[in-house]
């Protein structure tokens, strides 16, 4: 009898959790099965952790990304390392070291005496270079302690300028108790590198966020009204599509870019600037995928009793066609994500989207190509890493949507 109670509650609660499955909204299925993708979770973790500390990029910047935060005493400096041991013990506080500049070693005495050798020694060495005029020595007996909600520069935490709100503050996640520090080195106005990546990531995020926005305005505007109006209407813009859809989207954004050049804009129109055009060229994929899906979908019960109780056409496309369609939007607007960015970036790159002193991950990596970085400061490559990371992050997180979107297929017992 036990035994089949047992059995009887087993096959009650899987009766439960098939019933709960088949019941559950199109949102929750999509959650559930996401949650399942070990990958994506991870990705989406990382994703969140990177877009959480460029928002917050003031907060976590020990420094002043612009000019005003350089460090005159440490241009060019290697990044500083954080420890806990060294040869005089170990410490629960982690610490770094105290830096000094190494004083170039020049035989001043031999070269006033008219020394050829000495003049020789000084042109073929590395004593006039850049790289040896900005040597530091660590001062291992000098330790600089981590401290955690430090006062700082001041940042607007939060500003909304059209409705005259401006809160700002001086507190800091870390900080040393003596100086700067400098996680990933300075660049040669010893702007810290660490700091001017964090507000680079939002940034370029903002700037992707604002396009696709764009992109998915247009997209559904032409997808449906093309898809629900047809005939003359349908052909006239999905000639239109075709045509911005066949040219390659590179050549395009350069001669925006360009003409963008000859327009007096301060960085921030110009920052808009960049996002729209790139949004407003990028929406032949979704605004074909919307058609179609309205034109299967228009002639379905649900429509014709919307269009009989006298429903306009506007509502019926925006209030019952498009919400059908919702998941694949949200979905291929975060598969997505990863390719704005790199159009930003890659603009940026050859000189003709953002510039300095805009912080942009596409700004920064323009600065990794100069041979002088690239043979001694190799430490600038650390935003290309960040960079790698965060549309890694994107790329899997929407894999797995894309998976998770048709809960359905596959499922898993």
């Amino acid at each position: 009898m036990a035994g089949l109670i047992a059995r009887w509650r087993g096959q009650h609660t899987a009766f439960k959790a098939d019933e709960s499955y088949y019941t559950a909204g199109q949102l929750a299925l999509i959650k559930a099965r996401f949650l399942r993708n070990t990958t994506g979770v991870v990705a989406g973790g990382l994703l969140g952790l990177l877009v959480l500390m460029g928002f917050f990029a003031p907060f976590f910047s020990p420094n002043a990304p612009g000019i005003e935060g350089a460090n005159p005493d440490y241009r060019r400096g290697a990044p500083q390392s954080i420890q806990f041991c060294d040869a005089d013990g170990c410490s629960l506080r982690p610490f770094t070291y105290t830096y000094v500049k190494e004083v170039p070693k020049l035989d001043l005495s031999s070269l006033a005496g008219g020394d050829l050798n000495a003049l020789d020694a000084l042109t073929s060495g590395d004593s006039l270079s850049a790289s040896s005029q900005n040597r530091f020595i660590e001062q291992t007996d000098q330790r600089r302690y981590l401290q955690f909600w430090v006062q700082g520069w001041e940042y607007s935490l939060f500003k909304v300028e059209w409705l005259g709100i401006d809160i700002r503050s001086d507190r800091h996640l870390f900080g040393v108790d003596q100086g700067q520090i400098h996680l990933f080195g300075t660049d040669e106005d010893g702007k810290d590198v660490f700091s001017r990546t964090l507000h680079a990531i939002w940034v370029t995020i903002s700037i992707a966020l604002v396009a696709l926005a764009v992109k998915l305005f247009v997209s559904l505007l032409v997808g449906g009204i093309s898809g629900y109006c047809g005939g003359k209407v349908d052909a006239v813009l999905m000639s239109i599509t075709e045509a911005v859809r066949v040219i390659p989207p590179i050549p395009v954004y350069l001669a925006c870019a360009v003409a963008l050049s000859q327009i007096d804009l301060t960085p921030v129109q110009r920052y808009f600037a960049i996002a729209v055009v790139i949004g407003a060229l990028d929406f032949a994929a979704l605004g074909r995928r919307l058609r179609t899906h309205i034109l299967t979908e228009r002639n379905q019960d649900y429509v014709l009793a919307a269009r009989l109780s006298g429903a306009s056409s506007s509502r019926i496309i925006w209030r019952h066609l498009v919400p059908s369609f919702s998941s694949y939007i949200i979905v291929d607007t975060l598969i997505n994500f990863p390719y704005v960015i790199l159009a930003e970036t890659s603009l940026s790159f050859l000189g003709l989207g953002l510039t300095e002193p805009v912080n942009s991950l596409g700004v920064l990596l323009q600065k990794a190509q100069d041979p002088d970085i690239q043979q001694n400061m190799v430490w600038q490559f650390a935003p290309v890493g960040v960079f790698v990371l965060l549309i890694m992050a994107f790329v899997f997180v929407g894999d797995a949507l894309r998976d998770a979107a048709d809960p359905y297929s596959e499922r898993k017992r």
